[in-house]
């Protein structure tokens, strides 16, 4: 039980370690954001920023050969970000305007 209980524990260090490094150099702890969706866009961002300064380490560590492989992940990143964010474009274009999204007609 004991073992167990430290090996999470050893686990959780590394991830800390980031919300504190975003806290503290990214300004985690200043989101002053009205709505929550907001706010989570915000903290995404953030870590989004996190993780893309630690594929840019990679990518000058790599040197030319890592350019086509970072290219590749940021393609993946910026997609998968567009695709969300359609979605969530969708979404709030039919809620509250009183209209089904499917027919067209007017619910008031």
């Amino acid at each position: 039980m004991e073992a167990q209980r430290r090996e999470e524990y050893l686990q959780r260090i590394p991830i800390e370690g980031k919300f504190g490094q975003g806290k503290n150099g990214y300004r985690l702890n200043y989101i002053r954001a009205k709505r929550a969706d907001t706010s989570e866009a915000w903290i995404n961002s953030i870590f989004l920023v996190m993780n893309l300064l630690i594929l840019l380490r990679i990518f000058f560590a790599l040197g030319k050969r890592g350019v086509a492989v970072v290219r590749l992940v940021l393609l993946r990143v910026v997609k998968l970000l567009l695709c969300q964010k359609l979605q969530l474009c969708h979404k709030q274009a039919f809620r509250g305007h009183g209209v089904f999204p499917s027919s067209g007609r007017l619910t008031k």
